[in-house]
């Protein structure tokens, strides 16, 4: 019995819970990747603060520097407007052509007079004032279609013009003795003094005729129908003899080339 009793007991204190052993002690927090952050946006921040100094100091300040250094205005009264552009631009400086005047001296499109004047001393990147030529006084030539030569060579004159060499020509478009066109054209601007040259209208070129031989054919007849042609006809006495009423001789003789507003002379005999 005892001895069951000790059985009993050893299975008891063999079967007994063991104590749990103590929870671990939690691990520390990493702090590695808080490190990494903001030593990556000190680096950027570095970085770009270097980078803002070069571009100021390598490229902005040298232009401000330059466009503040002061230069002397060289001279382009005389030169052309291009040459004055170019001369100007070596120096840093800018044209302004600010007006353009009449000049008997200066040709046209060449500088009169600047501003600031040649030799004084003017900040980089300022603009001079120019004056450019014209040349020489000018005046708009008249409009002389559809008035006589005269009348023309009177208004040119007026205007302070000369009038040049006179054309002819045939036209249907213009009538006879008038100016047809004018070589500049009218409203042209030039100077004064200049030659203007005229195209003076013939009228209609006249058609020409070959006059046949009229001898024979009733002199009456005949008058009356190179009349009606617009031809310049006279009836005189002599000639061969013929019948009377008759043409007896002409001039010119046949197959001559006349036009109308030609004379022509038929001879008849008594």
């Amino acid at each position: 019995m005892s001895e069951s009793l000790e059985v009993h007991v050893e299975e008891r204190q063999e079967q007994a819970p063991t104590p749990e052993a103590a929870p671990a002690a939690p691990a520390e927090r990493r702090r590695g990747p808080r490190f990494s952050f903001w030593s990556g946006t000190l680096l950027l921040a570095g970085v770009a603060l270097f980078g803002g100094f070069l571009v100021m100091n390598l490229v902005l300040m040298p232009s401000f520097t330059r466009q503040g250094a002061e230069v002397q205005v060289p001279e382009v009264t005389g030169q052309s407007e291009v040459e004055a552009e170019r001369a100007l631009a070596l120096e840093g400086l800018k044209l302004s052509k600010i007006s353009e005047q009449w000049s008997p001296d200066v040709p046209r499109g060449f500088v009169i007079s600047q501003d600031p004047a040649a030799g004084g001393t003017v900040k980089r990147g300022r603009r001079i004032s120019v004056i450019v030529s014209l040349g020489a006084q000018g005046t708009s030539v008249p409009v002389l279609e559809g008035v006589t030569a005269r009348q023309a060579q009177l208004l040119l004159e007026g205007a302070g013009l000369r009038a040049g060499r006179v054309a002819k020509v045939f036209t249907e478009e213009t009538s006879k003795d008038l100016v047809v066109a004018s070589d500049p054209p009218g409203e042209t601007l030039v100077e004064q003094g200049t030659v203007v040259n005229l195209l003076v209208s013939l009228g209609p070129r006249p058609q020409s005729y070959l006059l046949p031989d009229l001898v024979g054919n009733d002199v009456q007849d005949v008058a009356r129908g190179l009349r009606e042609e617009g031809f310049l006809v006279e009836i005189r006495e002599g000639g061969p003899k013929q019948k009377p009423g008759l043409v007896s001789a002409q001039e010119p003789a046949p197959g001559h080339r006349v036009s109308p507003r030609d004379s022509v002379v038929l001879y008849e005999r008594p």
